[in-house]
């Protein structure tokens, strides 16, 4: 009886959970059903939240800055040649001593600015004045012998007249003469470079400029012909830069030259192209120009470091938009412009190239006026919705406020 039991216990509890399962199996099966009929009911039938859940949001459109985008604008594209080179001063000067001495003052330093015949330097001039005395001394001797030989050779003439001396005994008095005269004029040449060393013992400028470089200081001792200082004049410089030979047939001489210099971020400079070298560099075969500089600001100076272009050739106006804005793919070029809020892939036929201003002609596939995205961007679609922000720089006009009434 316990067994029995014990085995109808086991039963009961085994088919107990089947009613269970069999509910959770039909209301599986409900869900099923009702999901299927949900997802094929129209969307304008569903509740209004469960219509606005299932819709797509909008994509926001791509944002461009002006800065972004190119105008398609018609302009004349410049073939240019670029070119770097180092500044000089067309005029400049190396101040030297022609006598020697030691050296007593110098009156100015680096970067002062000095006239012409303005005291820069004087050397000792004690040996110079010894000379000097010697020399008039000399000079005073061959006088006083030359006063002796004129008188000889008038007395001498007199008793030649008389047939009192021989003609050869006068002849060899008035050589005499000669000889004197000529020691005269060598004591006078002599007493003039002694008084000219002496002068030249004070040091001037010879122009006016700007002294670029002192050599000697106060005790130093110089040579004849040794260096004091320099000074340059920077009004007027000259460019020196090299260009392919090739490219030298299509300039010519009063050409304007654009350059820009270390320093001075993006302002502009302009020289003239003065001279064209007629023999081109050793191992570059290039071309060396000269191109003077007007610089009455003197704001640039020797030795600086100068990058440029020289114009070659000037097309007539074409469309032209930035080498930036084209794209290239299986050899087909095109670019993406705004048209409609959308971006819109046009494929363009391009032209010449402007060289070093970042321009390219388009010969065909795109109308001026038309805005095109200049930046490089990747993940660029055609269709996709896009806008140009608009510029914040001065959006109110404050410097034109209008009057209130």
């Amino acid at each position: 009886m316990n067994n029995e039991q014990a085995l109808g216990g086991s039963v009961h509890r085994w088919r107990r959970p089947v009613p269970l399962v069999l509910f959770l199996c039909i209301l599986a099966v409900a869900c099923y059903a009702g999901y299927r009929r949900y997802q094929a009911a129209p969307a304008d039938k569903r509740l209004p939240s469960e219509a606005v859940q299932t819709q797509a949001a909008p994509r926001a459109p791509l944002e461009f800055a002006p800065i972004d985008i190119a105008l398609v604008e018609m302009r004349g594209l410049e073939r240019k040649v670029a070119f770097s080179g180092t500044l000089v001063p067309v005029v400049q000067s190396m101040v030297k001593s022609t006598v020697g001495g030691e050296v007593l003052r110098v009156s100015v330093r680096e970067g002062e600015w000095v006239k012409r015949g303005q005291v820069i330097a004087e050397i000792d001039t004690a040996d110079l004045r010894s000379r000097l005395e010697a020399a008039v001394a000399d000079q005073e001797e061959r006088r006083s012998r030359l006063a002796i030989a004129l008188h000889n050779r008038d007395s001498n003439k007199a008793l030649l007249e008389q047939n009192f001396i021989s003609k050869s005994g006068f002849e060899q008095i008035a050589s005499t003469l000669k000889g004197s005269e000529a020691a005269v004029q060598w004591a006078d040449a002599q007493v003039k470079l002694a008084q000219k060393a002496l002068l030249d013992a004070t040091i001037r400028s010879p122009m006016d400029g700007w002294v670029a470089k002192r050599l000697v200081s106060p005790g130093e001792r110089v040579q004849p012909d040794g260096a004091i200082l320099s000074v340059v004049d920077l009004t007027q410089l000259e460019l020196e830069a090299t260009i392919p030979a090739s490219d030298v047939p299509a300039i010519s001489i009063g050409q304007a030259v654009r350059f820009r210099v270390n320093g001075f971020a993006e302002r502009p400079f302009e020289g003239r192209l003065d001279r064209i070298n007629p023999q081109t560099e050793a191992g570059s075969r290039a071309i060396k120009l000269f191109v003077t500089v007007a610089n009455k600001d003197v704001s640039l100076r020797g030795g600086m470091f100068a990058q440029g272009n020289v114009s070659l050739s000037r097309s007539d106006p074409v469309p032209s938009i930035p080498v930036s804005a084209v794209f290239e793919e299986a050899g087909q070029s095109y670019v993406f412009s705004i048209e409609a809020s959308k971006l819109v892939k046009r494929a363009v036929v391009l032209g010449e190239r402007g060289g070093s201003d970042g321009m390219v002609g388009v010969r065909s596939g795109l109308p001026v006026g038309v805005p095109v995205v200049r930046v490089r961007m990747n993940g660029l679609k055609a269709g996709e919705p896009a806008v140009i922000l608009p510029s914040l720089a001065n959006p109110t006009n404050p410097t034109n406020p209008t009057k209130p009434a």
